[in-house]
């Protein structure tokens, strides 16, 4: 099986429709399929073949979903590597993932120009990956549950069953217009693959700012929104008049939906967020079909996904496990198998969560990240949800700091929002919305929050400034 048989399916029935539009240039089914054919003639003269582990660092564009296809039309094996990467970032992914070549946009030693900002560079690894004999399509970073840096090994099989599974809930289908604005490199496969499956048209947004974005909404009549917090909260602070009345479905990814975005973007557009639980080495496992009443939670699992609460507290707050299809096929690096990890079924997601009595689940923070303070857990992400929200701070990271007594005590790294923010009012505002035990003990300001380079999230083992 190979994944390109999916877009094939869609091109032959709808070939005249449009799969992908970026600024003004609008591309049908069957021109997508062709500039993938174009793009595997040539990575192909290139000694790309079957097994090849290829670095893909494109900006979102058309070009990154044919390089995507293209590759996988040869059978290699796709590994996204974010714009953000530093050169020794991308040098350390390389030599881990044992790259043969990185499709980037600019040229690196005696790279091969593949078309207008896109160069091939052939990498010679220390050793030939070891692909197991597995059908890889797809491999990416994660930090998974330990904060380790590990390679998500994912076959084609297994991403087109978790498409599948997905789009039960999602119910994308040649209708919809997709507007999409977030980095590829983190989010492709039930996403641009599965919207590419089913004939939706994807729009991709040139410009984010609540203006131009919500223009390219209305112009493209957008039936889907997949976004981030960030996002709607710029939407919901628009002050133009304009409406979403094209809009089914919007859907807030990446981190924990704050209130006060998901209250003020329903008042401003009458639509609810929908949040939803994606995980990489399980697909989209939950969704929530009642976000006007529970704009908190992940929703419930999918049918064919079971949810196992491990080791609750009082509260019912305890360990998340899921079993279901299309999970991921190994961890590379050192290659170690699914069955290996979970040999009764069941995956530890590494979140901490409860689940209500209608069986909607809500995510209370990372297991790793729970701080222990005389014998009270204390979850980061509730107090950054707090701190975020002060208007002197534009994001925050909250830590355990090893205490003698206490177990541990809390403390934050901060960014300001601006150069002569004031923060004399934090602890009063912390005060006022959070239970004493949980109020920073310090404040750290630093200039920015230390993320891991592969996903773009907090790294939370990161040492206060």
């Amino acid at each position: 099986m190979n994944l390109t048989e999916l877009l094939d399916r869609t091109a032959s029935r709808w070939p005249q429709k449009p799969a992908l539009i970026e600024g003004e240039i609008i591309l049908s089914y069957a021109g997508l399929v062709q500039k993938i054919a174009e793009l595997a003639s040539q990575l192909q003269a290139l000694q790309i073949k079957s097994g090849c582990r290829i670095g893909l660092c494109q900006p979102n564009s058309i070009n990154y979903v044919a390089l995507t296809f293209a590759l996988w039309r040869l059978k290699a094996v796709v590994v996204p590597i974010p714009m953000e990467c530093t050169e020794k970032e991308l040098s350390n992914i390389a030599a881990s993932m044992q790259l043969e070549a990185i499709l980037s946009e600019k040229p690196r030693g005696q790279s091969v120009p593949l078309q207008p900002n896109c160069f091939l560079t052939r990498l010679t690894p220390a050793s030939p990956p070891d692909n197991h004999g597995l059908n890889i399509a797809f491999i990416r970073f994660t930090s998974g549950t330990t904060s380790a840096c590990k390679g998500v090994v994912l076959s084609h099989e297994t991403i087109r069953d978790r498409v599948i599974t997905a789009n039960k809930a999602l119910r994308i289908g040649p209708d919809d217009t997709v507007m999409w604005c977030l980095p590829m490199a983190h989010h492709f496969l039930v996403t641009i693959v599965l919207y590419l499956s089913e004939g939706a048209t994807i729009v991709l947004a040139r410009h984010v700012l609540a203006r131009s974005f919500l223009e390219a909404i209305n112009r493209w009549r957008g039936t889907v929104l997949y976004a981030a917090p960030f996002h709607y909260g710029l939407l919901a602070r628009d002050s133009s008049g304009a409406s979403l009345a094209s809009v089914r479905l919007a859907v807030s990814t990446t981190c924990p939906l704050p209130q006060d975005v998901a209250v003020n973007f329903q008042a401003r557009f009458g639509l609810p967020l929908t949040q939803a639980l994606g995980i990489i080495e399980l697909g989209l496992v939950c969704i929530n079909a009642d976000p006007a009443a529970r704009w908190n939670s992940v929703g419930r699992p999918l049918t064919e996904y079971a949810l196992n609460i491990c080791n609750p507290d009082s509260d019912g707050c305890g360990d998340l496990m899921f079993a279901g299809p299309g999970f991921f096929d190994a961890y590379d690096n050192p290659w170690t198998w699914r069955e290996q990890l979970m040999p009764d079924g069941w995956f530890a997601t590494g979140d901490v969560g409860r689940i209500d009595k209608q069986g909607y689940l809500y995510l209370a923070g990372r297991k790793a990240a729970v701080i222990n303070l005389a014998g009270r857990k204390v979850f980061p992400e509730e107090i950054e949800a707090v701190l975020d929200r002060h208007p002197a701070i534009r994001e925050s990271r909250v830590f355990g700091r090893v205490h003698p007594h206490l177990g541990e005590v809390v403390e934050a790294e901060i960014v300001l929002s601006a150069d002569n923010a004031s923060i004399e009012s934090l602890s009063h505002f912390c005060r006022e919305h959070l239970a004493s035990f949980k109020i920073p003990t310090s404040f750290h300001v630093v200039p920015a929050l230390l993320r891991t380079p592969a996903t773009g999230k907090i790294r939370r083992v990161a040492a206060a400034a």
